[in-house]
């Protein structure tokens, strides 16, 4: 890991808002960016082939937004590369990039600029996101790493007195990444298509030396699965299983995996149990797992070719 000392205070923000479904989430959080406190900031819509074609549509509420038009959906790691390549041409030392469905607190950047212009180490930074509305809602952001279990957690507790807590990953919704760190460690792993890809990409940066830092105090709003609404849940449970296997078996290696191996069988064998029990909703969820299962063990990664069922 290498480090640059930046003595501007308040460095340019390219802002990528990723879009493939959903206009008016989309609209709602390009709308949440005019609000911000921090004054120097570029906003980059990435319309990931949404199905619509309504990224101009979009981009022509908001005439201060970049449009970079995809021709075909490359789910979230395709998408959000080729926004972060687009910024880095545009020599970008911070990208922020947004989930479409999320809508950021007024102080937000300012907060997470703050502690990234005092914490060289970092390479990630995100805000705590927040689910739900009024008393009802859930914090969540302290992403914690299981390879015993082969889990990942996104805890909700909320750190207190400090300005910045270390943590294993941060969620893809909102992730403030230093250009430099994303040089020296790579960009998504496009295998993963969705899901994964960011717990991956922190901890291969991790590896790589840097440091990902949850700032509690800065907040976002995320609605969650907006792009995987209805029918299209049924993805979740097959990228899901397909990327867990994936990126615990490429990270653990030996008898490491062992203990991994047994987890991940033993939670598909419980499903296979339980999930018939549950009607055609869980007839569904045990067929998407068994789709990904069988393509993780066949190797076919990236874009599924399987799920024209549950569209």
């Amino acid at each position: 890991m290498t480090t640059e000392t930046n003595q501007n205070q308040t460095p340019t923000i390219w802002i990528i808002v990723l879009h493939w479904r959903g206009a008016d989430y989309t609209k709602a959080c390009i709308s949440s960016l005019r609000g911000l406190t921090y004054p120097n900031y570029k906003v980059l819509l990435v319309d990931n082939g949404s199905p619509d074609k309504d990224g101009p549509a979009i981009a022509k509420f908001f005439p201060e937004v970049t449009l970079l038009k995809l021709d075909e959906n490359l789910g979230f790691a395709g998408g959000a590369n080729a926004g972060i390549k687009y910024c880095l041409a545009q020599k970008a030392e911070w990208i922020w990039l947004l989930n479409n469905d999320t809508k950021v607190a007024i102080d937000s950047l300012e907060l997470l600029v703050q502690e990234a212009l005092i914490s060289p180490e970092a390479g990630m930074l995100g805000a705590m996101v927040h689910t739900g509305s009024g008393d009802k809602f859930v914090a969540s952001g302290r992403g914690e790493i299981d390879f015993l279990k082969a889990k990942t957690y996104l805890k909700q507790d909320v750190p207190q007195g400090k300005s910045s807590v270390a943590c294993d990953w941060i969620s893809g919704s909102n992730l403030l990444m230093r250009a430099l760190a994303l040089t020296e460690s790579g960009l998504f792993d496009e295998t993963y298509f969705l899901y994964f890809e960011d717990t991956e990409l922190c901890h291969r940066m991790r590896l790589t030396g840097w440091q990902c830092l949850l700032v509690p105090k800065a907040r976002v709003e995320h609605v969650g699965g907006a792009s995987t609404e209805g029918e299209r849940r049924y993805w979740r449970f097959y990228y899901y299983t397909r990327n867990r296997l994936l990126f615990f078996r490429h990270y653990l290696k030996g008898s490491r995996a062992l203990p991994a191996h047994f987890f991940i069988a033993g939670h598909l064998a419980r499903h296979l149990i339980s999930l018939p029990l549950k009607g055609s909703r869980g007839l569904k969820q045990l067929r998407a797992e068994y789709l990904g299962l069988r393509d993780y063990m066949s190797g076919k990664l990236g874009k599924a070719t399987c799920l024209n069922w549950c569209e």
